[in-house]
């Protein structure tokens, strides 16, 4: 008589490594994709930032020109003791 053949175990078994290896390719990518959106958001502040900077600094230049204008039509009251 023929033995019959030994019980195999289960067929998902044999996919454990290729499902591990799909959920580790998936989270990499997530977290990847995650930081990319992170670098472009604090690269759009940083650009808003600068440009906020380049206009203090304009504002700053034009209010010291008007200050030396107003300084030149207005003499300053002199202090008495």
């Amino acid at each position: 008589m023929a033995d019959p053949p030994p019980p195999s175990g289960p067929v998902w078994k044999d996919w454990i490594p290729a499902l591990s290896f799909a959920v580790v390719l998936a989270g990499a990518l997530i977290a990847g994709g995650g930081y990319i959106s992170q670098l472009r958001d604090n690269t759009r502040r940083l650009d808003a930032l600068e440009q906020r900077v380049e206009l203090l600094r304009s504002i700053d230049t034009r209010t010291a020109r008007i200050e030396a204008k107003l300084e030149v039509l207005v003499p300053e009251k002199e202090h008495r003791p």
